[in-house]
């Protein structure tokens, strides 16, 4: 059974690499080609039409992601939850068990305060 944690622990990233072959001839063949259709009227719009649209759909499904500028939510909780943890220890070193009873009087407070709004 895992215990949970305060820390994330680091997800390892296998690195995979997919060959690409590169056919000179060939790239050659489809540049002359797309180049005589263009000249001569011919090209395909419908086709490079989806095509640009598939692209600027990865590049909006893939903004919530580079807005969020590395810290989510989780990350600021772990974060309150260590700030609480260490000022309890330092109000329990420097107060004494009299801290706690502080905690008990103010989390009503501020809770009361909350709803009130």
């Amino acid at each position: 059974m895992k215990l949970p944690s305060l820390m994330k622990k680091p997800k390892y990233q296998r690195f995979h690499i997919a060959p690409r072959y590169y056919d000179p001839i060939k790239e050659d063949i489809e540049n002359r080609t797309s180049r005589i259709k263009a000249e001569l009227g011919m090209g395909n719009e419908e086709t490079d039409f989806g095509y640009r649209s598939q692209i600027s759909g990865s590049f909006r499904k893939n903004m919530k992601h580079a807005t969020g500028n590395g810290v989510d939510q989780t990350t600021m909780l772990r974060l309150l939850i260590m700030v609480v943890l260490v000022m309890f220890a330092g109000g329990f070193v420097f107060i004494g068990s009299e801290v706690f009873y502080l905690a008990l009087l103010y989390i009503p407070f501020y809770l009361w305060k909350r709803i009130r709004k």
